[in-house]
């Protein structure tokens, strides 16, 4: 190596070009000083080997100055999300709605430089603020002006449906806070201050009825923007409000078939309970608690108090666990979550009221399920033992406990004429025969010469319980209802069909009951519809035709596990599947 090279080598290592400035190659690895003033260093001439300077590696870490980067940056895009946040609840004032000439003059003179005109607008709209690059989007400026055209009484009354479709089974809001905030909109409404609303406006926007006069894609447009404003407020300012909403959220995602951003959303509510300290007030509250005794309180609907706080967490803790029931992995906080599993067959629901009862299931009674589906997926050989099956039994019995303790459903005539309808019960009893699918259908041999516990529990839930409750609802009561419904009469529908499989088995009267329901909740949900297309392309397999994915037919995998691969299964043959629900799901095969 000569010395003019090793001039090139320094003078590139003060470019920046990474080279080692004081070893060579060979010196590094023996870790010994290595002289670069001569052509060969005294090592690599004793070693009768070309000296070479290569590039020095990448320190290990971060580089310096990198955390403080990244900290400027940070702070640089909260000053940006303040900023939105400030320019969205802003209002122009008396003052900013006087003549544009009086509102420069009224502005200070260091803001208004020497050769500005007279604007046309008030003065507190000229600068350009992040809030004014987003509205530049057409769809978010179209969204705006669908809202303005909204009259106050027409958003009053989509408010006021939440609590006649939804409140029922989701008891999170204060009918008094939420009309209020209704009734004190501004005259035309461009921005929805209390979040809660936001909330439900979104998903009333998306799914009523009563939201059609925008249009299909106006209606989807406008929730789609209140949804993302609840998200951007509720990811920033960690309050109980913020959970309200993003619960509401996370229900409006799962019914259009997002269930990936439900599971995401739920995890924010349990981590801002956590923040809040709401699951160590439960906690607390419950270990001081006889274990036959621990459950949610009584619904608070006067919107405060600590009993209020405690009821949204044990919520957001039963629609947590019901809505990731099934999948291969568990994401909960572990301290409450083994308490409450360490009392699920001690403790007693309070079956007079039936929410409490179904939240009770959902976040206690339900862990032991949780727990088993859990290991039995971490397993490479799913063996069938007679602990397993002890173990099943008793998660059985405890279930089924639930269902045994409550009134039966049951449509009630009150004075004024109208019907009572107590959808709890519904989600209690489906939620128990699900489960108990789902406990077992990863045992069942079909082919066993000796009567098969396993199968025949999952035969008696699909063949009997399932279809007399189905039969006790009414059309109406199953689409204006949870989208997670269409999820539980889904496990029994696919049991039913892997077994006419694999014992080469028509479809019966049963299936069609089961089928007919889902059917009724596509109405309203999204993510219903392509339930029902699964199905329907299954029922076609069956009789000769195209096959579904593979997987749908191994009921060791939940439907959970399954469920991203049938959306994509769906997206490419719903043409191939559609029918008119006049006609039953799948009648056109008989025409075949």
């Amino acid at each position: 190596m000569t010395r003019r090279h090793m001039d090139d080598d320094s003078s590139e290592e003060s470019g920046g070009d990474g080279r080692s400035a004081t070893v060579c190659f060979l010196c590094r690895q023996r870790k010994t000083k290595c002289d670069r003033t001569l052509p060969s260093c005294g090592f690599c001439l004793k070693a009768k080997v070309d000296c070479q300077y290569v590039p020095k590696p990448n320190k290990r870490g971060l580089r310096a100055g990198y955390v403080s980067q990244l900290e400027n940056r940070l702070e640089h895009l909260e000053s940006e999300i303040e900023s939105l946040k400030r320019e969205e609840t802003s209002r122009p004032s008396s003052q900013a709605l006087q003549s544009p000439l009086s509102t420069v003059h009224a502005a200070p003179a260091g803001d208004t430089p020497a050769s500005f005109s007279p604007p046309q607008r008030p003065a507190v709209w000229t600068a350009p603020t992040p809030a004014k690059r987003q509205r530049l989007n057409p769809e978010t400026d179209a969204a705006v002006r669908d809202l303005m055209t909204l009259p106050n009484a027409y958003l009053y009354t989509l408010a006021e449906t939440w609590f006649k479709e939804n409140q029922p089974w989701c008891p999170i809001l204060s009918h008094e806070h939420i009309m209020d905030a209704a009734a004190s909109l501004p005259t035309p409404v461009e921005y929805i201050e209390d979040i809660e609303l936001r909330a439900v406006l979104a998903l009333e926007l998306s799914y009523s009825t009563q939201a059609i006069c925008l249009g299909y894609h106006g209606r989807r447009r406008l929730s789609q923007y209140l949804r993302s404003q609840v998200l951007t407020e509720a990811l920033s300012d960690a309050s109980l409000g913020s959970v309200r909403a993003l619960v509401i959220v996370g229900l409006m995602d799962y019914g259009a078939d997002n269930i990936a951003s439900t599971f995401s959303l739920l995890s924010v509510c349990r981590r801002t309970c956590e923040h809040l300290g709401l699951f160590k007030k439960l906690l607390s509250q419950i270990q001081g608690e006889s274990p036959s005794q621990v459950g949610p309180p009584p619904v608070n609907t006067s919107g405060g108090g600590h009993a209020h706080m405690i009821s949204v967490a044990w919520a957001t803790l039963g629609l947590d666990a019901v809505s990731t029931l099934g999948v291969s992995w568990r994401d909960a906080s572990a301290a409450l979550v083994d308490h409450l599993s360490s009392i699920a067959y001690v403790s007693t629901p309070y079956l007079r009221d039936s929410y409490r009862a179904h939240v009770h299931l959902a976040a206690i009674g339900l862990q032991p399920v949780h727990q088993f589906l859990y290991e039995r997926s971490q397993m490479q050989v799913q063996t069938v033992d007679e602990n397993t099956l002890i173990k099943c039994d008793e998660m059985y019995q405890n279930l089924m406990s639930y269902v045994h303790g409550q009134p039966r459903t049951r449509y009630t005539i009150l004075e004024n004429g109208l019907v009572d309808f107590d959808p709890n019960l519904v989600h209690t009893e489906t939620l128990v025969y699900a489960t108990t699918v789902m406990i077992y259908q990863g045992l069942v041999d079909f082919h066993a010469t000796t009567p098969d516990v396993p199968l025949q529990r999952c035969v008696k839930v699909c063949n009997e319980n399932m279809v007399t409750l189905v039969r006790s609802i009414s059309d109406a009561d199953a689409e204006l209802n949870t989208p997670l419904l269409a999820h539980f009469f889904f496990v029994a529908a696919r049991f039913k069909l892997v077994m006419c499989m694999q014992l080469s088995e028509p479809t019966d009267i049963a299936f069609d009951t089961i089928m007919h329901t889902i059917n009724m909740c596509a109405r309203r949900w999204g993510f219903a519809r392509r339930l029902d297309i699964v199905l329907r392309g299954a029922v076609v397999e069956l009789n000769g035709g195209p096959p579904v994915p593979p997987d749908f037919w191994d009921l060791k995998r939940s439907h959970l596990d399954i469920s991203e691969e049938l959306k994509q299964w769906s997206s490419l043959h719903k043409g191939l599947h559609l029918d008119g629900s006049t006609s039953g799901p799948y009648s056109w095969l008989s025409r075949k």
